[in-house]
């Protein structure tokens, strides 16, 4: 078995796990912020559509 005297090997876990920690967060918000963003823009199209349609009756 290796000997961990120092624990370098507990450091180096806890530093992997903050850093795909910190990596799965930043991901989640970026991909919250891009469905807002989407959403966002859906509703202004919806609106210029309502809008032109209101304009150009049929």
């Amino acid at each position: 078995m290796c000997r961990n005297e120092r624990g370098a090997i507990l450091l180096l876990a806890l530093t992997l796990l903050f850093l795909i920690s910190s990596a799965v967060t930043v991901y989640a918000t970026l991909y919250m912020t891009q469905m807002s963003t989407y959403e966002m823009l859906e509703k202004a199209n919806i609106r210029a559509t309502i809008n032109l349609m209101r304009q150009n009756p049929v």
